[in-house]
């Protein structure tokens, strides 16, 4: 069988990678970082042949082969064989929120045991033997050709170990980097390593928070969930960023609630955002069921997104904004109950990311 030549590259940066939290098949963007680093892989590989272009089908993924398969005329091949392993109810969840909570298991990760899967999750072992199954199938199928595969830290880590004939709890030496490429081959049955990238002596891609004290932006939000499962999201306008009006985005969905004010606790935000955009008054604020930590751009500033999700059960209802200032009347346009469908297949801008999986988890 002749040479197959396979390019991989993991994904570039996403807000998650930075809060260290478990994406496995969660649909996720890139952020700001990882829109530049998609653009500098594509630089770097400017002046190579690619006769085929395959990535997972989550958008992270897609988001970085896309302008290389583009500027070819190439067609990207989307597969979910290539999809980061499935980490089942650890999905969404931070490292240290999966350590405190599944202390006597979260060890059979790190040590990476073979048959260790975390709950509704996949092991280790079927998620091997997925990716072997998919870059061998690639491989057959692109015999003599030479292919750009862009997919996740997991699935590298996989190729990586197929191609040094290393086994799946043997200690990998280098990291898998954002939007970097690394070479394999397959010939005659057999897997080689070709090149793995290496930190030394690559270029930092800069984000536009780096080295920034940024300001620190505490917010409340709302998890408001019907009888049906289905969840309230409120339609605004104002605050989007030039990445997203460059995409003909014009307004977006988000949760209710808004920004901690002087003087007031995340429960008292909640109560006041929440009565303000939808008429209703809380009681009592519900449980935290998430809470997130990332850089966040508004307009053309940056801050410290520091949010908490409350879940808050109710039947439905139409909302009837309150107390809203004039300009809060020109932002908030409307209102729709939403399930968990609707929202992982709708190409409008929703927030926050990943909110069908966890209105999912919260479901009765």
């Amino acid at each position: 069988m002749p040479r197959t030549l396979l390019c991989l590259a993991r994904h570039g940066e996403t807000n998650w990678n930075i809060e260290r939290r478990f994406q496995g098949q969660f649909d996720i963007a890139l952020n700001a970082r990882g829109r530049a680093q998609a653009a500098a892989l594509a630089k770097e590989l400017a002046g190579a042949h690619f006769d085929r272009v395959y990535s997972s089908d989550l958008r992270r993924a897609l988001a970085t082969a896309t302008p290389i398969a583009g500027v070819r005329g190439l067609e990207v091949a989307k597969t979910p064989a290539l999809r980061e392993k499935d980490d089942g109810v650890w999905q969404g969840h931070t490292h240290a929120e999966v350590q405190a909570t599944h202390a006597d298991i979260y060890p059979n990760y790190l040590t990476r045991k073979p048959d260790f899967a975390a709950p509704q999750g996949e092991s280790l072992e079927h998620f091997a033997a997925r990716v072997r199954k998919a870059l061998t199938q690639i491989a057959k199928e692109s015999a003599g050709e030479t292919v750009l595969v862009v997919a996740h830290a997991g699935v590298l880590d996989i190729a990586w170990r197929l191609a040094a004939g290393k086994k799946l709890d043997e200690k990998r030496e280098h990291p898998v980097l954002n939007a970097t490429p690394n070479w394999i081959a397959y010939e005659d049955g057999k897997w080689s390593l070709v090149d793995w990238a290496t930190p030394e002596g690559r270029a930092e891609i800069a984000a536009p928070w780096d080295g920034r004290a940024l300001p620190r932006r505490e917010a409340a939000r709302a998890l408001i969930v019907d009888q049906d499962e289905d969840v309230l999201l409120m339609r605004y306008a104002g605050g989007l960023t030039p990445h997203f009006l460059a995409l003909g985005h014009h307004h977006f969905w988000a949760t209710p609630g808004g920004a901690v004010m002087e003087g007031e606790d995340f429960p008292s935000a909640l109560r006041r955002e929440v009565y303000e955009e939808t008429g209703l008054t809380l009681l009592d604020p519900g449980p935290v069921v998430a809470t997130r930590e990332f850089p966040m751009e508004i307009g053309d500033d940056w801050h410290q997104a520091v949010e908490r999700y409350y879940l808050i059960r109710t039947e439905r209802f139409a909302p009837q904004p309150r107390d809203l200032t004039e300009e809060e009347k020109i932002h908030v346009l409307g209102w729709r109950w939403w399930s968990a469908d609707e929202i992982a297949v709708s190409h409008d801008l929703i927030f926050p990311e990943g909110l069908e999986a966890l209105l999912r988890k919260v479901s009765k």
